[in-house]
Formats: structure tokens, C-alpha cells, sequence
């Protein structure tokens, strides 16, 4: 692969009880429109058998190849910065 083929994981977390998720729910559909090489990881925390990779203590937190993006949800133009400066 060459540097412009760079693949990311972006790993959102939501959960049932968060009326903040249904945003961040949106954000994600929006992420995976606009950026092809994101790896996109919507994991709902009250779900049977989610794992909390990253220790996440709440939601919604956005996070980039193992890196804490955002604790609540990004504006759309900072998320989408965020990820194209890590895709460079």
C-alpha cells in the first residue's frame, strides 16, 4: 500500500440510554459516505458482548486509531478535519 492508501478505524460509542447517540449515529452514516479507507466501528456499549477496546466512560466518545478524538459529538466539519489531517 502506498501512504495514500492509509486505513484508519474509527470507533464511535452510543449507547440506548444517550440522547447524544442518535447525533453521533448520523455522524457515522456521514463518515462512511465521505471517507472510503475509514474502518467504522459503531459499538453501543449496552449491547451483550460489546467490548469497550479503548475504556470508553462515556458517550458519545469518538475515537481515531486508538486515540480519543472527542468526548460528545464533533461539530461535522471538525470530525471530518480530524479524519482527513490522519488520513494525509
Amino acid at each position: 500500500m502506498g501512504s495514500n492508501d492509509k486505513e484508519l478505524t474509527l470507533r464511535i460509542y452510543v449507547a440506548e440510554h444517550c440522547w447524544a447517540c442518535a447525533e453521533a449515529m448520523r455522524l457515522a452514516d456521514e463518515v462512511g459516505m465521505r471517507f472510503a479507507r475509514i474502518n467504522l466501528e459503531l459499538i453501543n456499549l449496552e449491547a451483550e458482548g460489546s467490548r469497550n477496546v479503548d475504556d470508553v466512560f462515556s458517550v458519545p466518545t469518538y475515537v481515531l486509531d486508538g486515540r480519543t478524538l472527542s468526548l460528545g459529538n464533533p461539530t461535522p466539519d471538525e470530525l471530518f478535519s480530524h479524519i482527513e489531517l490522519a488520513l494525509a
